[in-house]
C-alpha cells in the first residue's frame, strides 16, 4: 500500500519527477481494471495526464476483490472522467456454451442498476463462438445432506473418469477453503485424483508452517510454540496425551517446552509418558540438538533441507505419488526460494538471523502466494472461486449453493474502510450481496461445456438450508423451489432466508416450534430419558465436564474407522499403526487418576487387537459403507445420523429359508454363523453394525440390547429410505469383549420405534421440558450437579 501511495504522493508533489515519469511512458494500458483500488486509479490518472493515451480493460461484472480494497467505481466512472474515451464492448465469448452464458447473464442482471450495462445502455450479453451441436443445459442437483452431495460429486467424477474422461478436465469450485474438505474426503474414498488450490497464502500451508517452526526452534530452543508444533506434527507424532502432560508440566513449573522434553529424554524426570511418546521425544530432542549445531555452521536453507532429508519427510512426500503430496513439494520448493532470496539480503544467512527477519515480514502482512498447481497434472482441480479467476474447465461443479454459504453471510470488517478512501459514487444498498453475485458469475463462466450446481438441505446446522437465491436467479426458477418442501416465500421472507443460520440458534418464545425439526438419535434418546436433559444439552447448550468414557469410546471409534478406511484403500493397518491412531485420538481428560487412564488405554489397545484379529479372520466380511451419513424424512421431520458400518454380502439366488431357522440364526452371537443362513434369501444380505465401547460379555444381554436399540431401528429406517428396502439384520459389536449381538429387523419393533420418535418430536415441538427424576437416569446424567430436580444430588 505504501509503495503505491508514496509513489502517487511523489508524483503529485514533485513537478520534476512527474514530468520525467510522464515522458517515460507514452501509452498506458491497465488490465483487470475492475480490481484496482482508488490509489492505483489515481496513479494511472497522473501517468496519463499529459498525453491522455490510456486504455483500461475490465469487466465490472467480475469485480470480486472488494475485500482487498478494489473499488468498482473506478470502472463504472471511467467514462465520466475521460469523456472522449472510446468504448469497445467485447461480447464474443470463445469459452462457454450458450446455456451457460445465458444463465450467467440472467444472474448478473440482478445487480442492476450498478452495472455498466444498465448505466451506459450497452449490451453485455455474451455471444458464444464455439460451435456446439447439442449444448447441455445448466443442471441443478439437490441433496438431503452435505455428505450425500460430496459422495455424489465423487461418484459422478469417478464414473466419468472410468468412462475415459481426463481428471484435469473436471473442476469443483468452492466458496471457501473449508467447503472443500468433505469433497476431498469423498474423492479419497472414491479414488479420484485431486489437487487443491485455496486462497490461503504460502505461510498458511501446513508444510510451510512446519518448516517455519523448524527455523524458529533452531534459532531459539525455548520457543515453546514451535517446539510443540514439531512434537505434534506427523513427522514426530508425539501422542496427544503425552503432549498434554508435557505442556501442563511446563505451565505449572514456568519452564519452556524444550526444558521439559530434555528432562524426559536425558534424566527420565518430568511427566510420565508412554513408551512410544518417550521414543519420539528422544528423536525430537536429538534432531533439534543436531540441527542447532548445524545452524551455526551452515546457512538456514541447509538446515531446513537437513531436517527434510533426515526426518524422512521429504522421501515420503516424493514416494506418495499423490496430487496433494506434489502440491506440498511445490510449496516447499517455493519456500526454499524465499529462504535463499531473504538470506541474500542479510549480513549473515544463518537461521538465528533469518528466523526473526521472516517473523517481522509475516507480522507486517507478507504472505506470498502458494505454488501454482501443475496444469499438466492429470487430477481434478478443487479450488476456491477467487483462485479460479482466469481459468477454464470443460466440466465445472459448484457445490454448497445454500443460503448462508453462497452468498456468504456479510460480516463487518474489524477495521472498516472509510467511504472517503473508497471513492466514487457508492453502490445502492448493501455492497456485499452484489459482490457475492459477481463472484458467482465468475464461477459460472469458468465452465466450457457443462455446469452443474448442487446444494444440500442439511450441512449440520440447527435448521434446514434453503437453496441459494443465486441458483434461482440464474435458472429463472420460482421461489417455490427455494427450500426443500417449503412453500413459496413472499419478498420479506426471501430476504430473511438470506440471513445466516446459527448452529446455536435458540427459541425466541415459548410457543410451539414451527416447521420441520432436525433430529438425531442422541437428541431423541436424551428427550426420552429426560426432557430437562434434552433442554440443557440441545437447547441451552450447557457445556459438560469431559468424561473418561467419552474419551475412551471416541478414541476406539476413530481407530476402528481408520482401520476400515485403510482397508478400503487396499491395505491393512498393523497393530502398531492402530495403536498410533489410538494414541493420536486419545486425550487425558476426565480420568480419575493417571493409573486409571493407563488402565483404560491398555484396555483400548487390547480391544483393538481383538477387533483387528476378527477382521483378518478367514471369511471375514469387508464393509460396504463406513461412517456413512444419512438423513431421511419421518412425519415431516428430518432424522439424521451416521452408520458405523454396513455390510452387503452375496448376490446369488436360492430357495427361501425356513423362517424359524433364519430367526434362530439371527439370534446367534456370532456374525459368521448367521451370514450363510441369511444368504439363502436369494439376494444381497444387508447387515448394519453399530460399534459400542461398553464391556458386554453375556450373549443374551447383547442380543436383548440389540433388539431394544432405538438407534438401530433408526438405522434400519434410514437404510430403507435410501435404498427402498429394509436391512436383513442389525447388530451391536461390543469392542471390549468382541461379542456381537444380532437381531433380525422386525416390523413391530420398527412401529414401536416410530411411536417413540413421534412422541419425542411432539414434546420437543411443544417445548415440554419437564424433568423426569429417576435415580438411575439421574446418576448418569452429566447435568446432575446443576439440575434442581436431580434424584442423584
Amino acid at each position: 500500500g505504501d509503495q503505491v501511495a508514496m509513489a502517487l504522493r511523489l508524483l503529485r508533489e514533485s513537478p520534476a519527477v512527474r514530468r520525467t515519469v510522464q515522458a517515460r511512458y507514452r501509452h498506458v494500458l491497465v488490465d483487470e481494471f475492475q480490481d484496482t483500488n482508488p490509489v492505483q486509479s489515481a496513479l494511472v490518472e497522473v501517468l496519463a495526464e499529459r498525453h491522455r493515451n490510456v486504455t483500461v480493460v475490465g469487466d465490472d461484472d467480475q469485480s470480486i476483490y472488494r475485500f482487498r480494497g478494489a473499488a468498482i467505481s473506478n470502472i463504472l466512472e471511467f467514462r465520466e472522467r475521460h469523456r472522449g474515451a472510446r468504448t469497445v464492448v467485447l461480447r464474443r465469448n470463445y469459452r462457454s456454451t450458450a446455456p451457460i452464458l445465458d444463465a450467467a447473464h440472467r444472474l448478473i442482471r440482478f445487480n442492476d442498476p450498478d452495472r455498466l450495462e444498465s448505466r451506459v445502455g450497452i449490451s453485455k450479453l455474451l455471444l458464444p463462438q464455439r460451435p456446439v451441436a447439442a449444448a447441455l443445459p445448466v443442471r441443478h442437483r439437490a441433496f438431503a445432506t452435505g455428505a450425500e452431495e460430496s459422495d455424489w460429486i465423487a461418484g459422478e467424477f469417478r464414473r466419468r473418469i472410468d468412462a475415459g474422461a481426463h481428471p484435469r478436465d473436471l473442476a469443483v469450485l468452492v466458496r471457501a477453503n473449508a467447503d472443500a474438505d468433505p469433497i476431498l474426503r469423498s474423492f479419497n474414498v472414491a479414488g479420484v485424483p485431486w489437487r487443491f488450490a485455496g486462497t490461503s497464502g504460502l505461510y498458511g500451508r501446513p508444510e510451510v508452517r512446519l518448516l517455519l517452526s523448524v527455523l524458529r526452534a533452531v534459532a531459539d530452543l525455548h520457543a515453546s510454540a514451535d517446539v510443540y508444533a514439531l512434537a505434534a506434527s506427523d513427522v514426530y507424532a508425539v501422542p496427544g496425551a503425552d503432549l498434554s502432560a508435557v505442556m501442563a508440566t511446563a505451565r505449572r513449573t514456568h519452564r519452556s517446552t524444550w526444558e521439559v522434553l530434555e528432562d524426559i529424554d536425558g534424566r527420565g524426570e518430568g511427566p510420565i509418558v508412554t513408551a512410544p511418546g518417550r521414543a519420539e521425544i528422544a528423536r525430537l530432542v536429538g534432531d533439534l540438538r543436531r540441527l542447532q549445531d548445524l545452524a551455526h555452521a551452515r546457512p538456514a536453507g541447509a538446515v531446513v533441507y537437513a531436517f527434510l532429508r533426515d526426518s524422512g519427510w521429504l522421501a515420503s512426500l516424493a514416494a506418495a505419488g499423490t496430487a496433494a503430496a506434489e502440491a506440498a513439494l511445490a510449496n516447499i520448493a517455493r519456500f526454499f526460494d524465499i529462504v535463499r532470496a531473504r538470506s541474500a539480503l542479510l549480513v549473515d544467512d544463518r537461521a538465528v538471523f533469518l528466523a526473526p527477519h521472516l517473523a517481522t515480514l509475516i507480522d507486517a502482512g507478507d504472505d506470498p502466494a502458494t505454488a501454482d498447481p501443475d496444469p499438466d497434472l492429470d487430477a481434478v482441480a478443487v479450488m476456491t472461486v477467487h483462485k479460479a479467476k482466469g481459468l477454464e474447465f470443460p466440466v465445472v461443479v459448484l457445490p454448497g449453493l445454500a443460503a448462508g454459504r453462497f452468498p456468504s453471510a456479510s460480516r463487518r470488517d474489524p477495521l472498516a474502510l472509510p467511504d472517503e478512501l473508497v471513492g466514487g459514487t457508492p453502490p445502492t444498498g448493501d455492497p456485499h450481496l452484489p459482490e457475492e453475485r459477481r463472484l458467482f458469475y465468475v464461477a459460472m463462466t469458468r465452465a466450457r461445456d457443462e455446469l452443474i450446481l448442487t446444494h444440500a438441505a442439511d450441512y449440520g446446522g440447527a435448521r434446514l438450508r434453503r437453496v441459494s437465491p443465486f441458483v434461482l436467479e440464474a435458472l429463472d426458477l420460482p421461489a417455490v423451489d427455494a427450500a426443500v418442501g417449503a412453500p413459496a416465500l413472499d419478498p420479506r421472507q426471501k430476504l430473511a432466508a438470506l440471513e445466516p443460520v446459527s448452529r446455536l440458534e435458540r427459541p425466541t418464545n415459548d410457543g410451539p416450534i414451527e416447521g420441520p425439526l432436525l433430529l438425531s438419535h442422541s437428541a431423541i434418546d436424551a428427550y426420552l430419558t429426560c426432557p430437562r436433559r434434552y433442554q440443557y444439552a440441545q437447547v441451552l447448550r450447557i457445556p459438560t465436564a469431559p468424561h473418561h468414557s467419552i474419551v475412551y469410546g471416541s478414541a476406539l471409534h476413530q481407530a476402528v474407522q481408520e482401520f476400515h478406511r485403510a482397508e478400503a484403500r487396499g491395505r491393512v493397518l498393523s497393530e502398531e499403526e492402530l495403536d498410533a491412531v489410538l494414541d493420536r485420538a486419545w486425550t487425558n481428560e476426565g480420568f480419575v487418576s493417571r493409573a486409571h487412564e493407563q488402565a483404560r488405554l491398555e484396555a483400548a489397545r487390547r480391544a483393538l487387537r481383538g477387533f483387528r484379529a476378527g477382521q483378518l479372520a478367514p471369511g471375514a466380511v469387508r464393509p460396504a459403507w463406513v461412517e456413512r451419513e444419512f438423513a431421511f424424512s419421518l412425519d415431516g421431520d428430518r432424522i439424521r445420523g451416521r452408520f458405523d458400518r454396513v455390510d452387503i454380502v452375496g448376490t446369488g439366488s436360492g430357495p427361501e429359508p425356513d423362517p424359524a431357522a433364519a430367526l434362530a440364526a439371527a439370534s446367534h452371537p456370532r456374525a459368521d454363523v448367521v451370514e450363510p443362513t441369511l444368504q439363502l434369501l436369494g439376494r444381497e444380505t444387508v447387515t448394519i453394525t453399530d460399534y459400542k465401547s461398553s464391556d458386554v460379555r453375556d450373549p443374551v444381554k447383547a442380543r436383548q440390547r440389540t433388539r431394544d436399540s432405538l438407534q438401530l431401528q433408526i438405522y434400519a429406517m434410514a437404510y430403507e429410505a435410501m435404498t427402498g428396502r429394509l436391512p436383513d439384520a442389525v447388530q451391536l459389536h461390543f469392542l471390549d469383549s468382541g461379542l456381537i449381538g444380532r437381531a433380525a429387523v422386525e416390523p413391530d419393533r420398527l412401529a414401536r420405534a416410530r411411536t417413540k420418535i413421534a412422541g419425542a418430536a411432539a414434546g420437543i415441538r411443544a417445548r415440554h421440558y419437564a424433568p423426569r427424576s429417576e435415580p438411575m437416569a439421574c446418576s448418569y446424567c452429566p447435568f446432575r450437579d446443576i439440575c434442581p430436580a436431580s434424584a442423584a444430588r
